[in-house]
């Protein structure tokens, strides 16, 4: 923990624009575990809200969030609670990170409810209408295939009159309508040269639901290395191929590694793509020293 506080701390002193937790129960990150489901690497895991808000109360000026909270996690209500919470914490920082959630084993090692992708996107989309209304009306009263509100007040309101931010992270057609009606944000692991099409499919959907591209800002999950050791920039290289595929040099027009120039002009490819907020991932282990020279010797190359 202590060195994701000092990660967090220097990151807000070096003028980064946001940063996020992740919400899963069991790490994501490459390791084995013996004896237990594929997928469920060893390792330690912190809850994501509570790691969030201790994290969040010792920065001044990033915007702060989840990327992303799946939606089975929490009742959405508890969910808003939350953010809300977080939002007054930071003196109205706060983004709220949804998504349908996708980890099948983490539910079913703990007994969590994991719907048909249907249902879920469903749940999705309900939740949105209702933090959206929550957020923003005196009294709500809501009745959807899953969730309802009866004449509830939601006290105290975000900082922001308009609310606080709501990302929605994730892919597939259903998802990309549920994003044009309720999100502020979007998310995507697409690559620079994906971006054009699918901002060009994002701008019909909103503007079917009345709404103008600006309305939505298109953000970039980004994979890096920023230790400068060759031997784990190939081992992310290589891992990247064997999951998500791709030439070596696809790969690399799309990954965060290398020396400064090399990390700018990947950057630069989603920048020109129309991304506005870039997040990069962190692998671990990582250290405040590694995020001060990316913002010096990268950053300051978009500032």
């Amino acid at each position: 923990m202590q060195a994701l506080e000092e990660v967090w701390q220097t990151a807000d002193e070096a003028g980064f624009a946001a940063a996020f937790t992740f919400d899963h129960l069991v790490p994501l990150n490459a390791g084995a575990r013996p004896n237990m489901p594929i997928g469920v690497p060893d390792g330690p895991q912190l809850e994501g809200w509570a790691t969030l808000c201790a994290l969040a109360a010792r920065t001044k000026r990033m915007q702060v969030g989840t990327l992303v909270s799946g939606i089975t996690y929490r009742p959405p209500i508890v969910l808003a609670k939350m953010a809300v919470t977080l939002d007054h914490i930071t003196r109205g920082r706060a983004i709220l990170g949804v998504g349908a959630a996708w980890h099948e084993v983490e539910h079913k090692m703990y007994g969590i409810e994991y719907p048909a992708v249907g249902e879920r996107m469903t749940r999705l989309d309900e939740s949105l209408q209702m933090f959206r209304r929550l957020f923003t009306e005196k009294e709500v009263t809501f009745k959807g295939k899953h969730f309802e509100l009866n004449s509830a007040v939601f006290d105290p309101k975000p900082v922001r009159a308009t609310g606080i931010p709501l990302l929605v992270g994730g892919s597939g057609d259903r998802l990309k309508n549920i994003v044009a009606r309720n999100a502020d944000m979007f998310n995507s692991f697409a690559a620079p040269w994906e971006w054009e099409a699918v901002n060009q499919d994002l701008d019909a959907r909103l503007a079917r639901n009345g709404r103008k591209p600006s309305d939505l800002m298109r953000t970039a999950f980004i994979f890096s290395d920023l230790s400068g050791d060759e031997s784990k920039e190939r081992n992310l290289l290589e891992t990247f191929q064997k999951n998500r595929g791709g030439t070596e040099e696809e790969v690399r027009r799309r990954i965060v590694i290398g020396d400064p120039d090399n990390m700018i002009s990947v950057l630069k490819g989603y920048e020109e793509a129309g991304i506005e907020m870039a997040i990069i991932n962190l692998r671990p282990p990582f250290s405040a020293e590694e995020v001060a020279r990316f913002a010096k010797e990268v950053l300051v190359a978009f500032n």
